[in-house]
């Protein structure tokens, strides 16, 4: 009797521990908590790539963007966080902070209103498969991560860094002879100002890096940026409605561009054929 009494408080104590002893087993967390691992950068790279490529992009375009987007933010995070090491700085990145440093972040509850109900499960595979086969690459010079502009559309052909500096010089001008049949390779506004915009100089690619209104002088870019054109490679038509600005391209034209780079893909090119195309003697490197 007394061994029946024992083997009865046994098999009552099991039932009420089971579902505890289930849970740690398939969460590894004691007190029926779950683990949550923080986000690391990895993660961050894939909530950044949403807003800076097409997801219907070949998959070697989404990897090489997946590198531009890791080292950037790598560096930036280097820069923010004052340190020198790479590694502190991968650890110390805070989504908070992403904004500050000049990232937009989707999170992984948002995608799903980002793609549609419909092609979100397809598209977050494959924005995974992109970042999980990058892990950890970024692109160096003696080791350290460099910034790496990237852009929509060039102008037929990319931009030398030399207008950024000498230290821009991994950015030499290349051939990009897709980008004429990109659908917003050529805009054509018109603009009603009351001071006639004068073009001073281009650089070699055609852009425009000076020009005047008046009594003032302004560069390229920010002429663009004052009115939300396509480009600073643009040429300018006076006309009795006003000025006829045509646009080539999309974007500062610096760096890789992102729809010659899908064609290249297209072609069967690796994202590392693709990025050492765009970027010159630099090192594709695992920062871990």
């Amino acid at each position: 009797m007394r061994e029946k009494i024992k083997t009865g408080i046994s098999i009552f104590i099991i039932l009420i521990l089971l579902p505890y002893v289930a849970v740690v087993f398939r969460t590894g967390a004691m007190g029926g908590q779950q683990a949550i691992d923080e986000p690391d950068i990895e993660d961050y790279v894939a909530g950044i790539l949403p807003g800076q490529i097409q997801i219907s992009y070949e998959e070697e375009t989404l990897k090489a963007q997946a590198v531009i987007i890791r080292t950037n933010l790598l560096k930036q995070s280097m820069e923010f966080y004052g340190t020198e090491d790479p590694r502190s700085a991968a650890a110390a990145i805070q989504e908070a902070d992403l904004g500050a440093m000049g990232f937009t972040y989707t999170s992984p509850e948002h995608l799903e209103e980002l793609w549609g109900y419909e092609q979100w499960e397809e598209y977050e595979e494959k924005l995974l498969r992109a970042v999980r086969s990058t892990s950890g690459q970024i692109l160096a010079l003696e080791g350290m991560p460099v910034e790496l502009p990237y852009h929509a559309v060039s102008a037929g052909k990319t931009r030398g860094g030399g207008i950024l500096g000498e230290e821009y010089s991994y950015l030499k001008s290349v051939d990009c002879p897709q980008d004429v049949e990109a659908a917003n390779y050529l805009e054509i506004r018109l603009l009603k100002l009351s001071e006639i915009p004068e073009i001073t100089l281009r650089d070699e690619e055609g852009y425009v890096t000076e020009l005047r209104m008046g009594e003032t002088v302004l560069a390229g870019e920010e002429f663009r940026s004052r009115y939300s054109l396509n480009s600073s490679c643009f040429t300018l038509d006076h006309t009795e409605e006003g000025i006829r600005v045509v646009t080539k391209g999309l974007g500062h034209g610096l760096g890789l561009s992102l729809y010659q780079a899908n064609r290249f893909a297209a072609e069967g090119q690796t994202y590392l054929e693709i990025l050492h195309y765009f970027y010159k003697n630099v090192e594709c490197i695992s920062f871990h």
